[in-house]
């Protein structure tokens, strides 16, 4: 992998800030794996570094025009590549203290009956949060629990990266959790959301 003189660094953020595919490539190929060895670094997993530095390079090109006067990119990349390795395993292990917790509590309440699943009041409400999601979180949210798909398969088939089907779910999940809370007791609605999030 080459690496870059300020001046020709300069010259291909340039041409990247007008779009140059080829420039893009370039800054690419020099700089992907330095930012790999440090997300896994802290990941400890390839499929997720990969997704991070995927998110990073792919923010690199939506916002090419405001990069013109970064100094040193790689080091710039890294620190991107840093605070969003950071933010992905905060949410992480709130989602699973999220899961356990849902199924302590849910293990609490499965006496009282999947009837009440079943009852069409509480679907209704289901449905009715569902529909007022943003149209990618409600395609991510129908792929995942309604089809079956896991997030590698709604990546491919929406042509988005996995990090971004998981970003979808948190913040549909986060959403319908609070749009059903008001609605429910407590206890159905933690066997309510458990069965969303943990069972579907």
């Amino acid at each position: 992998m080459p690496e870059y003189s300020p001046k020709r660094e300069r010259e291909l953020l340039n041409l990247l800030a007008e779009g140059n595919e080829f420039a893009f490539k370039q800054i690419y190929d020099c700089y992907w794996y330095s930012i790999y060895k440090t997300v896994k670094r802290f990941t400890k997993s390839s499929f997720l570094a990969e997704d991070i530095v995927q998110e990073i390079f792919a923010t690199l090109w939506k916002r090419r025009t405001s990069f013109g006067e970064v100094l040193q990119l790689e080091y710039y990349l890294i620190s991107m590549a840093r605070n969003l390795t950071y933010r992905t395993l905060r949410r992480m292990a709130f989602e699973e203290d999220v899961k356990n917790t849902l199924t302590r509590e849910a293990t609490v309440v499965e006496s009282i009956g999947d009837d009440f699943l079943l009852d069409q009041q509480y679907q209704q409400l289901l449905q009715q949060a569902v529909r007022l999601l943003p149209s990618q979180q409600k395609q991510v949210f129908h792929l995942a629990k309604v089809e079956g798909l896991s997030h590698r398969d709604i990546a491919a088939q929406m042509n988005i990266s996995h990090l971004t089907v998981k970003t979808h779910m948190a913040k549909a999940l986060q959403f319908i959790r609070h749009y059903l809370q008001p609605h429910l007791g407590h206890y159905l609605f933690c066997l309510l959301l458990y069965r969303v999030l943990v069972l579907s």
